[in-house]
């Protein structure tokens, strides 16, 4: 966690020098921009978990996002991301039965909207390095399958809203148009994530 946030200050601190200069350019810019990513290891991913008389397994698929961005000008801009991570569950008694019976099977998935702000730190036509930073709310669902409530009850945690959150420092390779990107960071979108991104409308002065 703590190289995590060495590596976002260290961005930021590469950031400020470039967001502090007067732009020199004068050239067309793209003014939107849209994305979709793959995350790995989100905090969503801290599922509800019993902690009595149960064995579980647990299929995780990561944090599927996607992100639109209006540009102000080539460094600054601000836009909304929703991210989905789906999970499947299955619950197995523990106790004293020695077949380890199926108790439940639990279909659990998290729903992010938020806002967020980026800084492109470095922009080149073929390079990009850039800070992200996204707050808004979380929904979660939770349906149970399988259920045998002979065997054990499950008490599905009664929150269904909570905080979203994400900070995170990536990198963008490709042009002006389209480039592939990864991103290292903290929150719903995934301590790691990979995408693609696409720019358009080049209108701008």
């Amino acid at each position: 966690m703590n190289k995590k946030f060495i590596i976002l200050s260290l961005a930021l601190a590469l950031c400020l020098p470039t967001l502090a200069q007067k732009e020199e350019q004068t050239h067309d810019f793209r003014r939107h921009e849209i994305s979709l990513g793959y995350g790995f290891l989100p905090v969503s991913s801290e599922s509800f978990l019993p902690k009595v008389y149960f064995r579980y397994w647990i299929d995780k698929v990561g944090a599927i996002s996607g992100a639109y961005t209006y540009f102000f000008n080539p460094h600054v801009g601000v836009g909304g991301t929703y991210s989905f991570d789906p999970r499947e569950i299955d619950y197995r008694y523990n106790g004293p039965l020695t077949n380890n019976p199926m108790v439940a099977n639990l279909y659990e998935s998290c729903h992010s909207i938020m806002g967020h702000v980026k800084f492109n730190c470095i922009n080149k036509k073929h390079f990009v390095l850039y800070i992200k930073a996204n707050a808004g709310v979380c929904f979660w669902d939770y349906r149970l399958k399988e259920y045998q409530p002979e065997l054990f009850g499950v008490n599905l945690p009664d929150q269904h809203c909570c905080f979203a959150w994400q900070t995170a420092a990536g990198i963008e390779v490709g042009n002006d148009r389209i480039a592939g990107f990864a991103q290292c960071g903290v929150g719903m979108e995934g301590n790691f994530s990979l995408g693609i991104r696409y720019k358009f409308n080049n209108k701008a002065q």
